[in-house]
């Protein structure tokens, strides 16, 4: 249990109810410590019901508590602890049902133990959970006795417990919930966002609970969002601030995780509250600080990792030295599965990592209160933002339920933000999954297509890719060009314009919107960034490589020992025309068993990938791109003999990248359920150094990434004689 408290694995959840199942069943009910072990178990079986909404797990608690009351004498000592959780239980229940009558029976059996509860440590929980079920009786009846009961037993909660008390961080989130409960004689949004805020600075309660307190009022927020914009301009101001204070407390969460996979999806709980708290900024005309949130709750996955493998050689040198040991310390990923630890060492490797995250954050607060550090390893405010346009308009586009806007930095550094009100959030979900559908069709026809006489792709499907298009250009690409104030041109005339797309619109091809002979590209050449500080970094990082200091690394894997993936037979053909076209010398050798380009040669291997990247600049990789939908870190290349993960390539140093070419499928496409942590593998070759990263949403013929190259090479006359850093 310790580490799901700190991990919120919902297997290590599953695993102590398994061993309380046991642990029941092993001792019967006569057994002394069967009421104790019962009372934990319902505890925990809600706690599975509030993780995964399982009804299943709700019923065996309150049969479970049920059963144990039934057999235990009225004046046992632990009498009282089983009716505390399940009254807990039947709160869920009749909350989540509608049933009033689990209701009226947990508050009567709370009554009924009041006196001695109040008694003990816990008597604080029972009087909580009391008001919680008198607020929730009271939606039922709208009996405002029931309101005032419930506000009279937090208030006085709130009086008795000093600051400092773990538990007031709880009761300060429920207080807030109560202030926002619609037609309550004392509803009142700007004392529940005080109440919300004091509960987020309280540094007695560890970081996950703050968020996750802090998103069940949000939540709220959201959905009574019209009440908030149109009271006084103050509660605008404080919600705006709670936005940016969660956001801000996120890059804390993915430090707690032993493992790269359980740093990302500790970030779950962050899920869309930058969007939604950029899109509050946007719809109170501050798209300056709607950039600010965006930058600090996206992309935390890579920043977190990027900020522990920053030179700490601006800070005084003992702290400098410190900060070094222990960033090196917090980077390092266990090697072992989770499964097969021992727990016991687990829970004590969570404990010295809370204490070297605590130690490390410390160090860097006493830095920032140097002179000129004030900023240091923070994120990066407007003023620094807004350059990134100094060589062409940066477009960040921003959906969540409180609506999608465009956010453009113009050259010069002006920032505009344009509505999108015919294209919703729905819109983009929708629109997001049904380009992806038809995607994966038009590469099941692509790699069938020798043996297909027609398209498998329906009209209906095309006309829906079609119509996902034309609402793209109508309602986003088209208004954008025209505060722009751009004309079609072309070839070299087209300006550079980079896309932000956040969200939603992460899952669609803006380059790619048009309707009616206009298209995107008529107007501009597109790129895409994750965020504008990876723009910034890119740039601040780039050097001009000479064509005596080109070290390119082609390689290709036309036949992968993995038998679930296609051959590519062209690839040889493609490495070879790619060599072609680059300065001799420049090449770097491959042993023969792993050059495609040569007889014999079946394609490079994970391990000879691995140890050439650090001394390439530019890398032509053509192989299968495989995006893992259920654990993106999974996500790779497929290579003669494995598949080379993200996961694998984040350790590798790449001080010498420059551009990288993906010459695979699938490089660009996103992470459906963490968008905004944009965990693929363009992403990760962009982080890890590279500062330029050509990539695809989808799946691509061989022979479209060749012509491509050899255009890239031929027009630009070579990357390495290019502001490759600006591509």
């Amino acid at each position: 249990m310790l580490r799901f408290n700190e991990t919120r694995q919902i297997s290590d959840l599953d695993e102590a109810i398994k061993w309380d199942r046991r642990a029941l069943a092993s001792c019967g009910t006569s057994h002394v410590f069967y009421p104790e072990i019962s009372a934990l178990a319902v505890s925990r079986l809600c706690m599975l019901f509030d993780a995964r909404g399982s009804f299943e797990a709700l019923e065996e608690a309150i049969t479970l508590g049920n059963t144990v009351l039934d057999t235990m004498v009225s004046d046992h000592a632990e009498r009282s602890n089983v009716i505390l959780e399940l009254s807990k239980a039947l709160l869920r229940r009749g909350r989540h049902q509608g049933n009033v009558a689990d209701i009226d029976r947990s508050i009567s059996e709370l009554a009924g133990i009041k006196e001695v509860m109040l008694q003990r440590t816990d008597g604080p929980e029972l009087l909580s959970t009391l008001a919680d079920c008198h607020i929730i009786r009271f939606r039922f009846n709208r009996s405002n006795k029931d309101a005032n009961d419930a506000l009279e037993i937090m208030t006085g909660l709130l009086d008795k417990l000093p600051p400092g008390r773990p538990e007031r961080y709880q009761y300060l989130v429920s207080t807030a919930e109560l202030h926002m409960e619609i037609e309550t004689p004392y509803r009142s949004i700007r004392i529940a966002l005080s109440h919300l805020a004091s509960a987020l600075s309280d540094e007695h309660r560890d970081v996950r609970s703050r968020i996750e307190g802090a998103r069940r009022i949000l939540d709220i927020a959201v959905s009574q969002y019209q009440d908030i914009v149109s009271s006084e301009v103050a509660a605008h101001r404080q919600l705006l601030d709670i936005f940016a204070d969660v956001v801000g407390h996120l890059p804390r969460v993915a430090f707690f995780g032993l493992h790269l996979h359980t740093r990302l999806q500790s970030l779950a709980i962050g899920q869309s509250i930058a969007l939604t708290g950029a899109s509050h900024a946007l719809n109170i005309g501050l798209p300056d600080k709607a950039l600010e949130i965006l930058e600090q709750g996206r992309a935390v996955f890579w920043t977190h990792a990027l900020r522990l493998r920053s030179p700490f050689d601006v800070a005084p040198k003992e702290i400098g030295d410190r900060l070094s040991i222990l960033a090196r310390q917090l980077d390092k990923v266990h090697d072992k599965s989770s499964t097969g630890e021992n727990l016991g060492v687990v829970e004590a490797e969570i404990a010295h990592r809370r204490g070297q995250i605590e130690e490390f954050n410390t160090l860097l607060n006493q830095v920032r209160k140097l002179p000129g550090l004030n900023r240091f390893l923070l994120p990066d405010e407007f003023t620094t933002l807004r350059k990134a346009s100094q060589r062409g308009p940066v477009v960040v586009l921003v959906s969540s339920a409180l609506g999608c806007h465009a956010v453009l930095l113009k050259q010069g550094g002006d920032c505009v933000s344009i509505p999108i009100e015919h294209l919703p959030d729905t819109w983009l979900t929708h629109s997001g999954t049904e380009w992806r559908s038809i995607i994966v069709e038009a590469r099941a026809e692509m790699r069938d297509c020798r043996k297909m006489k027609k398209s498998k792709i329906t009209k209906a499907q095309r006309a829906g890719a079609e119509e996902i298009l034309r609402q793209l250009w109508i309602e986003v690409v088209r208004p954008v060009m025209n505060v722009l104030g751009l004309e079609p041109a072309e070839g070299r005339n087209r300006p550079r314009i980079w896309w932000c797309p956040t969200g939603n619109f992460a899952h669609l091809p803006i380059h790619a919107a048009g309707a009616e002979g206009e298209w995107c590209s008529d107007y501009v050449v597109s790129s895409y960034i994750p965020t504008i500080g990876s723009l910034l970094a890119a740039r601040n990082a780039y050097s001009p490589i000479l064509k005596d200091d080109v070290h390119a690394l082609v390689a290709a894997t036309p036949r992968s020992s993995i038998s679930q993936w296609s051959d590519l037979i062209n690839t040889r053909e493609e490495a070879r025309a790619i060599r072609a076209v680059l300065p001799r010398g420049a090449i770097i050798e491959l042993p023969p068993a792993d050059d495609a380009c040569i007889e014999g040669g079946n394609g490079i291997t994970a391990e000879t990938l691995l140890k050439l990247l650090p001394q390439t600049n530019i890398l032509h990789l053509a192989c299968h791109g495989h995006q893992d939908l259920e654990n993106p870190l999974q996500s790779g290349f497929i290579l003669r003999d494995e598949k080379l993960t993200i996961e694998r390539l984040m350790p590798v140093p790449l001080p010498r990248a420059s551009m990288a070419f993906l010459s695979a499928c699938e490089t660009a496409k996103g992470d459906f359920n963490q968008p905004d942590q944009v965990v693929h593998l363009a992403a990760a070759m962009f982080f890890a150094g590279f500062k330029s990263v050509i990539a695809t949403l989808w799946s691509v013929p061989v022979c479209s990434f060749a012509l491509l190259w050899y255009r890239l090479t031929t027009d630009c006359k070579g990357p390495w004689r290019t502001r490759t850093g600006q591509r």
